[in-house]
């Protein structure tokens, strides 16, 4: 029996729960993040799960009904432009003065002595937030530099999930405040916004069995496989795939280098989607096993290997150029593109002036061998903010009523001033639907700022797109019913600093099997080599959080 064998045969033993309730007395309900305690995070010093009392009640508020409801966690939406209703009943700020470093992603924005956004926002909530704006690709650079010195640490640092530095841990106790004083339990009723926010997100929050961040919640499910539904149609296509062959043979079906149209975009990530290749562990007979090690992973490589031996990669994807991957997927020379939910509607806004036929849609799940498919829950929360020690009582206060603000929902006024700043200053009505459009002013200053301090849970609008809406939505619910949590879901867990590039050359590795450059024997001898070079004192370090 080979690993594509082996893999569609074999069926994940990860309920919807997981494992998580053995970990603790108290489960965390899938539904909408219950409030459970649950048990989470832990760092490099060894399992600490979260103690009785550390996390946030969850008190779920509604201020504006979603035309499409949530299932499950699933993201509600919006269809039109709401009514928006006021959150806060209160200035929050009282004059303080605040500096925030936040990474950015794209085109940077003015700082606040050149923004009016910022200048006029500030004035709103009677508080000055001063941002220091990082290149992502630069950030963790500057938050090594940061932490090294203890010197001139921000008011608040936001740091992605990847890019939290080594020794993250030692340095938290002397530098950032431990919010659980504040909102811990029944504590963060006082501040409905930050109530509302899931306990899976605060879950994720908590290092040293302390809660030290403010999450940034995340779609329950992240990323799919797209295709042009548009050319699907055109091409005659009905029949969408419900197995790996199946998915294969369409790929082979639908490229014609000849007319310059390529079945995919580097199809490796879908690819892992469809054989539910684990994110990183996996219990088998009550042991662990690394994603490298496990047959699912295997045959996924034989799999994507199969793909680009077929000749259905764009040759510029199969040379690694992943930035063209939108450019080609929207122009149609590749029909099938793996990519985060947060493109899509992106996608749409970029081609509806000129295609208005355009028709992305995301790809129903299969398995490999037909069986129920299983879909993999994405981290509840990927970016973190850090709030430094204050020294003032007063000044804690005020912050905390300032996260308030910043957490007030999609419909809230607050979050329709955070998004889009001062209307007639940086947007005006649209005349149809009600909803904002930006100057070319807005353009220009408005980007995420505030809202990378905490955010309030995830929805989806976009008025002037409802059927997308709807799309985006209903697919996201209808994923619901395949989801299953990985090993160690919501888990803060950070590893021994000895551990950090002990899977780096699994990377190139990759790359190199599925474009032919090396065999399945080379990864046989990677993961030997990965076992005695520290995976599988890395497998035990886990494995006492089994034992927790």
């Amino acid at each position: 029996m080979n690993a594509f064998q082996r893999a569609t045969k074999q069926v994940p033993t990860t309920s919807r729960r997981g494992f998580i309730g053995i970990l603790a007395a108290a489960a965390i309900a899938p539904t909408l993040a219950s409030c459970s305690t649950g048990t989470g995070a832990a760092t490099g010093g060894g399992p600490i799960g979260v103690p009785a009392g550390v996390l946030p009640n969850y008190v779920p508020v509604t201020y504006v009904e979603p035309d499409i409801a949530g299932i499950e966690g699933s993201t509600p939406g919006f269809l039109d432009w709401p009514k928006l209703v006021e959150s806060v009943d209160k200035v929050p700020g009282v004059g303080g003065r605040y500096s925030a470093m936040v990474p950015t992603y794209g085109n940077v924005v003015p700082g606040l002595k050149d923004s009016k956004y910022l200048q006029m926002v500030n004035k709103e909530i009677n508080a000055t937030f001063d941002f220091q704006f990082t290149d992502n690709n630069a950030y963790p650079n500057k938050l090594q530099a940061i932490f090294a010195s203890k010197k001139d640490v921000p008011d608040f640092v936001t740091i992605a999930e990847h890019n939290i530095p080594p020794r993250f841990d030692q340095a938290l106790p002397g530098l950032f405040t431990d919010l659980g004083e504040y909102l811990s339990g029944d504590k963060v009723e006082k501040y409905p916004n930050l109530a509302n926010i899931p306990t899976d997100a605060w879950k994720s929050s908590v290092f040293e069995g302390k809660l030290y961040g403010l999450p940034y919640p995340t779609d329950r499910i992240s990323a799919a496989t797209f295709y042009r539904k548009d050319i699907f149609d055109d091409l005659g296509i009905t029949k969408l795939p419900t197995t790996a062959d199946e998915f294969f043979d369409l790929t082979v079906e639908i490229t014609d280098q000849n007319a310059g149209r390529w079945a995919g975009n580097d199809l490796t990530e879908s690819s892992n989607l469809i054989f539910n290749v684990p994110p990183m562990w996996k219990r088998e007979g009550g042991k662990l096993v690394h994603r490298y090690e496990s047959d699912e992973y295997r045959a996924h490589l034989e799999f994507v290997t199969k793909l680009f031996s077929a000749g259905v990669i764009h040759p510029d994807a199969v040379a690694g150029n992943e930035g063209q991957n939108k450019q080609r997927f929207e122009s149609g020379k590749v029909l099938i593109s793996y990519d985060g939910y947060s493109g899509w509607i992106g996608s749409h806004v970029r081609t509806a002036p000129t295609t208005p036929e355009y028709n992305q849609q995301p790809m129903p799940w299969f398995s490999p061998g037909g069986e129920k498919p299983q879909v993999f829950l994405s981290s509840p929360a990927k970016i973190l903010c850090f709030v430094k020690q204050q020294d003032d009582d007063a000044r804690m206060d005020e912050i905390l009523d300032l996260l308030n603000y910043f957490a007030a929902p999609f419909g809230t006024t607050e979050q329709a001033l955070l998004q889009n700043g001062i209307e007639g200053v940086h947007w005006n009505a649209d005349p149809e639907t009600g909803a904002p459009v930006k100057t070319d002013l807005g353009l220009k200053e408005v980007a995420s700022t505030y809202q990378w301090l905490v955010r309030p849970p995830v929805t989806q609008n976009a008025p002037q797109y409802p059927d997308v809406v709807a799309d985006y939505c209903n697919f996201m619910a209808d994923s619901m019913q395949y989801a299953v949590e990985p090993e160690f879901h919501g888990m803060r867990i950070l590893e021994p600093v000895k551990f950090a590039n002990l899977s780096q050359p699994f990377d190139d590795l990759e790359k190199d099997i599925v474009r032919g450059r090396q065999s399945m024997d080379d990864l046989d001898a990677a993961i030997e080599k990965w076992r005695t070079g520290g995976g599988d004192e890395l497998r035990d370090f886990y494995a006492e959080y089994l034992e927790a």
